[in-house]
C-alpha cells in the first residue's frame, strides 16, 4: 500500500491563533460583517410582536412572518446561483443594501400585502448573502483550515446571536419596534460598505497575501459559469448528505418550538427553557472554537456523522418521564453533537465541490436544506406533540439515526493538497 502524500507543514490544521492569525484581512473583514450583521438582524425576532402591535391578528401575523421564513428559502437557494454567476462580493453587497431597504420599509409599510412583499423580500435578500459569504471564505482560506474558519465564522454567529435580542429588547424598550428595524437597516447598510470599501475587486493572488494561503484568488475573474443546481443531482453522495441535513435540521428546530411546550406540559418554570437555551449558547461560544483543532484530527465523515446522531438523541432526552435534570443532561448532549459536527458541515459543501465553478451551489445547497428543514421542522413537532404527545422525542431520536447513516454514507473525505 503507498503511502498518501504528505501535507506541507505550513499548510496542515493548525490551532485557533495561528490560523486566524495568518488569514488575509479580506477573510478577518469578512469574518467580524458576519458577525456584526447577525448581531443586528431583528426581523426575525421581533416582527409578529411589531405586527400584532399594529393591530393585526395573531393568523395574519403569523402569515406575513411566514413570507419572511420563504424569503429566506429562496435567497439562500438564489444565492448560489447569483454568487456563482456575479461573484461573491457582488452579492454581498447588493444582497445587503437591498434588505437594508426592504427592512426600512417595515417601518412605512403597513397594508397586509405589501407587509408580505416586504417581509418576502426582507427574507430572500437578508439570506442571500450566506452562500455568497461561505464562497468567498472558503476561497480565501487554505483547505486545511477551512474547517477552523467555519467555527470562527460560527462564533461570531452564536455572539452576535447571544447579544442581538437583548439589544434588541433594549431598543424596543427605550424607543420603538420601527427603531429596531431601523437599526437592522443600518447595520445591513454599514455590511455592504465595509465590504464595498474594504475588500477590494479583484483581490490579489492569496499567495501574496500569506505563503500558507495557496493561489487561488477569492474574487478574481471566473470562467464562464455554466454551473446548475441540477448538477449536483449526479453526485449521489452529496445528496445523501443534503437529506441528512434537512432531517438534523427538522430536529434540531424542535428546540425553539416544541421544547418550551415540553417544559410547560411537565409543569416546570419557563425559565427552565429559558436555561436550557442559555446552556447550548454558553458551550457553543465557550467550547466550540478551541476544541474544533483536536475535532479536526478525526475523520470529517466521523464528525459530521458522530454529531448529528448526538443532536438527535440529546433531544429525544426531553421526552424521558425523569426530572428537570433530564432536560439539562438533553441540552448538553444536544449541544454536544452541535459542536462536533457544525464546524465541519460548514466547511464541508466547499471541500466537496468538484470544481470551484460549483462550490456556491453546493454551498447554497447546504443553506437551502437547512432553512427548509428550520422552516417545516416546527410545524412536524407542534402536530406530533398535539396529537401522539411524546411521538416527537422519538422521531428526534430516529431522525439522528437516520442523519448518522446518511453521513456515513454520504460524506466523502476531502482530498486536500
Amino acid at each position: 500500500m503507498t503511502n498518501p502524500p504528505q501535507t506541507p507543514a505550513a499548510e496542515a490544521p493548525a490551532g485557533v491563533i495561528r490560523t486566524l492569525r495568518e488569514l488575509p484581512r479580506s477573510a478577518i473583514v469578512l469574518l467580524f460583517g458576519i458577525a456584526l450583521n447577525r448581531m443586528g438582524s431583528f426581523v426575525a425576532l421581533f416582527l409578529i410582536l411589531y405586527l400584532t402591535g399594529l393591530g393585526y391578528s395573531p393568523v395574519q401575523a403569523g402569515f406575513v412572518v411566514t413570507g419572511f421564513g420563504v424569503g429566506s428559502i429562496v435567497g439562500t437557494f438564489a444565492g448560489g446561483s447569483v454568487t456563482g454567476r456575479y461573484g461573491a462580493r457582488t452579492v454581498i453587497i447588493w444582497s445587503m443594501l437591498l434588505c437594508s431597504l426592504a427592512v426600512a420599509a417595515l417601518t412605512v409599510v403597513t397594508a397586509l400585502v405589501p407587509l408580505l412583499a416586504v417581509s418576502f423580500a426582507a427574507g430572500a435578500f437578508g439570506q442571500m448573502y450566506r452562500p455568497a459569504a461561505m464562497t468567498m471564505l472558503a476561497d480565501l482560506t487554505p483547505p486545511q483550515r477551512l474547517v477552523t474558519t467555519s467555527a470562527a465564522s460560527r462564533f461570531g454567529l452564536n455572539l452576535g446571536a447571544a447579544i442581538g435580542p437583548l439589544l434588541g429588547v433594549w431598543l424596543a424598550a427605550a424607543f420603538s419596534y420601527q427603531v429596531v428595524f431601523l437599526v437592522n437597516a443600518l447595520v445591513d447598510l454599514l455590511f455592504a460598505l465595509v465590504v464595498l470599501l474594504v475588500i477590494p475587486a479583484a483581490t490579489p493572488d492569496r499567495a501574496s497575501d500569506h505563503p500558507t494561503t495557496g493561489n487561488r484568488a477569492a474574487e478574481a475573474p471566473a470562467p464562464r459559469d455554466t454551473a446548475r443546481y441540477k448538477d449536483l443531482l449526479g453526485d449521489r453522495r452529496y445528496l445523501l448528505f443534503l437529506a441528512g441535513m434537512f432531517i438534523t435540521a427538522v430536529a434540531e428546530a424542535q428546540y425553539h418550538s416544541t421544547l418550551p411546550l415540553e417544559v410547560q406540559q411537565r409543569g416546570y418554570p419557563t425559565a427552565l427553557y429559558g436555561a436550557l437555551v442559555a446552556i447550548n449558547g454558553a458551550l457553543v461560544i465557550l467550547v466550540e472554537l478551541p476544541l474544533t483543532p483536536f475535532i479536526q484530527r478525526f475523520p470529517m465523515r466521523t464528525t459530521v456523522a458522530t454529531g448529528c446522531l448526538l443532536l438527535g438523541v440529546g433531544l429525544s432526552l426531553f421526552g424521558l418521564p425523569f426530572g428537570p435534570w433530564i432536560f439539562i443532561l438533553g441540552a448538553v448532549v444536544w449541544t454536544l453533537g452541535e459542536i462536533i459536527s457544525a464546524p465541519s458541515i460548514g466547511a464541508y459543501p466547499a471541500l466537496a465541490a468538484p470544481t470551484p465553478i460549483l462550490r456556491s451551489r453546493y454551498i447554497g445547497a447546504l443553506s437551502t436544506c437547512q432553512a427548509a428543514g428550520w422552516a417545516l421542522g416546527p410545524a412536524i413537532g407542534t402536530a406530533l406533540f398535539e396529537y401522539v404527545g411524546g411521538a416527537v422525542w422519538v422521531m428526534c431520536a430516529a431522525l439522528g439515526v437516520l442523519a448518522y447513516l446518511g453521513m456515513r454514507a454520504g460524506v466523502r473525505e476531502p482530498v486536500l493538497p
